[in-house]
């Protein structure tokens, strides 16, 4: 079925400090096509109605691919398309005012239905938030860097999602570059930031709470970057609510309290030790409206003695530096806990506490046997991943890749010593893991039936610590018999199972609900070890239970499939 031609427009409302809840600012998003009939027909007065209303509302034009060519669209197709299946567009022009309707103020259609009365009614129901955002482009004029404030002013719960959208306020073509013969065209979309599911809040805030999101998009297809602008809105996901919008302001954004320090941003540090020994650091940022010369941040590990680090130094406004801790050598447990928190702000308190706190949980490291298994699934650029066991010393035990083939399982088998703490670490030249971009792969450390560590989208890096036994008074973990990696899954999981002799094996996945959603034909294995591919594509996100049988034998484990 074709689809007819419809538009989006949004409408950002700039927010006034006010006692409450705050004036909203509108949000219009029209889908549009530059090949589109009615399109032309309808913008020219549904644009003069926009700009005749400029202090109450603005809109982000979402070009899509039909009913014809669009270089706009073109140029950035992801992003609209992603709003077109958010509000289920099937047709342009279409318009919708601040997500869906809302005590019957808000308007999804035509753009030739929408009123000034409408507009109104919409701009009269206070906001919960105040928004502002600043921009500025890179001295080279090839980066645009975004500023957000979010400031609540009333009580406000959902699943909030704060959208930064880059447009070009206007863009004129010599000829049309469409079928329709429209030549000028007004907020188009060139980029939401840092995606089109923008960055997730809180999912409840009080008067006085507030987020800050800085952005930053490498310019691309860009028409002018004179004409770049930036609007920002925050969305409920469900209802589709747009509770506030905001443009450009030129007024620089400042601190909603005098003293606030945002500690985030936890490094160098694992998901468990063996080596109860450790270096963390964080990011001190400056969120105060006054520079910070000085702060005190205590921090422990589970009920140890607290210990203070005292920062001196000159930031301003959204200023941020690397606090390196010292080392900290702790008495591991098997659930433990780090906990970093400021205490004073330039020698008084702290105005805003809900950032200031940092608690991370680890574990007691995994024990192995005397042996770990290193497999690699490689993703299509085999050449950029390797790694390296090492004792905690420092030696190097083994190591393993690059690797030539793609889409390849590698093993190799690593033997320890007795009573040794270990690190291995997993490493990718291209920075986004072994999947992605580059295809699906991942890695799994293991020994026996024990999973140390399973990954595949970890960045540059991925290191695990892990220990091996005592030789007094220890049973070996016993060889592997059963397994699922990775998990979480994405698009594709594998069994691997080992059988001592011939038998049939059958392998079934129920979902939580106990009904079954795949099962494989019954296969005769031999005896050895071997994998299995589940294709986990067309399940929906959650967890599922995997069954195995080999000959009497049944063997369970649950996955978490994620998209």
């Amino acid at each position: 079925m074709i689809k007819k031609c419809l538009i989006i427009s949004a409408f950002v409302a700039l927010s006034v400090s006010v006692s409450g809840q705050s004036q909203r600012f509108v949000m219009f998003e029209e889908f549009t096509n530059a090949s589109c009939g009615p399109c032309a027909a309808q913008n020219p007065a549904f644009d003069a109605l926009l700009a005749a209303n400029a202090a109450k509302c603005t809109s982000v034009k979402n070009h899509t691919s039909w009913p014809g060519v669009d270089p706009m669209y073109s140029h950035n197709p992801t992003d609209p398309s992603a709003r077109v299946s958010y509000y289920g567009v099937t047709g342009v022009p279409y318009a919708v005012l601040d997500g869906t309707p809302v005590a019957g103020s808000n308007y999804l259609g035509a753009p030739s239905n929408t009123t000034q009365a409408k507009i109104d009614a919409a701009y009269a129901v206070p906001s919960p938030f105040e928004l502002t955002i600043n921009q500025r482009l890179s001295a080279a004029n090839d980066t645009l860097y975004v500023t957000m404030l979010g400031k609540a002013t009333a009580s406000v719960s959902g699943t909030l999602v704060a959208h930064c959208s880059v447009i070009e306020k206007h863009i004129h073509f010599a000829s049309p570059p469409g079928t329709n013969g429209e030549k000028d065209f007004y907020n188009v979309l060139d980029k939401m930031l840092p995606s089109a599911s923008g960055t997730n809040l809180p999912s409840s805030f009080v008067a006085g709470d507030y987020f800050v999101l800085e952005l930053a998009w490498k310019l691309a297809n860009v028409y002018n970057i004179n004409e770049l602008s930036v609007v920002g809105f925050i969305q409920d996901v469900q209802p589709k609510t747009i509770h506030q919008a905001a443009i450009t302001s030129a007024t620089p954004i400042t601190g909603v309290y005098q003293n606030d320090i945002e500690l985030s941003a936890l490094n160098n540090v694992l998901p468990s030790y063996c080596e109860p020994l450790f270096t963390p650091q964080f990011e001190l940022r400056n969120n105060g409206s006054v520079p910070l010369s000085s702060a005190d941040i205590v921090y422990k590990v589970n009920d140890e003695p607290e210990a203070i680090y005292h920062y001196t130094g000159s930031l301003g406004f959204l200023q941020k530096t690397t606090i390196s801790l010292p080392t900290i050598n702790f008495n591991i447990q098997s659930n433990n806990t780090l906990k970093i928190y400021g205490i004073s702000v330039n020698g008084g308190t702290d105005e805003y506490r809900k950032n200031d706190t940092i608690n991370y949980a680890f574990a007691m490291a995994t024990q192995s046997g005397t042996q770990v298994k290193v497999l690699v699934k490689t993703d299509n650029s085999p050449g950029e991943t390797t790694w390296e066991v090492k004792d905690i010393q420092g030696n190097s035990i083994a190591t393993g890749g690059p690797y030539a083939l793609a889409a390849h399982t590698y093993t190799a088998n690593v033997d320890l010593g007795f009573g040794t703490c270990y690190e291995f670490t997993i490493n990718d030249t291209g920075g986004n893991g072994i999947c992605c971009s580059n295809g699906s792969g991942f890695y799994l450390l293991s020994s026996g039936s024990t999973n140390i560590r399973t990954g595949t989208a970890f960045g540059s890096s991925q290191t695990t610590q892990f220990y091996s036994p005592s030789n007094v008074g220890t049973t070996e973990v016993a060889p592997a018999s059963f397994s699922v990696y990775p998990n979480p899954a994405g698009q594709m999981t594998t069994v691997s199972f080992a059988n001592a002799v011939k038998e049939q094996v059958t392998l079934q996945v129920f979902n939580m609900q106990g009904a079954a959603v795949l099962s494989l034909p019954v296969k005769e294995y031999t005896s050895g070890q071997h994998e299995l591919e589940v294709d986990c594509s067309n399940f929906t996100p959650g967890v599922y239970n995997i069954r195995l049988t080999t000959g009497s034998k049944v063997f369970n484990e649950k996955i978490t499939v994620k998209r």
